[in-house]
């Protein structure tokens, strides 16, 4: 048996779009995650009724071995959910500082403190302001970008 080959692609998707992939993947797992509990509630409700009076009288066994498989989901659901929080953690790694926290804009400079409804490039978050500025974010913004290497 010989090992599997990747298929060459055409288009190899950048940084940013990988990393929308994985978002997009850990938020369907999310909600597959909680279809999966819905489902389980809903099983947990017929078996004990709505009133609490047990329809379908489980002997105390039945009760146990219902708890005991009931309990075995819950423990998957919540270390998929660890797994995905990881993998959550792992793609926020790959995402660019916001912005380096310091406004270089005048206003900014000449009042010494950045005021609430300040209007400048990095604020508004226009890609111009990272064009320019020489700051080691702005420069790390521009090679997550591809504008530089």
């Amino acid at each position: 048996m010989s090992m599997p080959e990747i298929p060459k692609m055409t288009h190899r998707p950048d940084k940013k779009e990988v990393i929308i992939d994985l978002l997009e993947s850990i938020a369907l797992e999310e909600v597959a995650l909680s279809h999966i509990l819905n489902a389980e509630a809903e099983k947990i409700q017929a078996f004990v009724g709505k009133c609490l009076d047990f329809p379908t009288k489980p002997n105390n066994h039945e009760i146990l071995t219902f708890n005991k498989s009931v309990q075995s989901l819950l423990e998957t659901v919540v270390m998929k959910e660890w797994l995905l929080l990881k993998k959550l953690e792992d793609v926020l790694e790959f995402l660019p500082p916001l912005h380096h926290g310091k406004c270089c804009c005048p206003s900014c400079k000449e009042n010494r403190k950045h005021p609430s409804n300040c209007h400048c490039p990095i604020c508004e978050g226009h890609e111009k302001h990272h064009a320019n500025c020489q700051c080691p974010t702005c420069k790390e913004h521009r090679v997550w970008k591809g504008y530089e290497s």
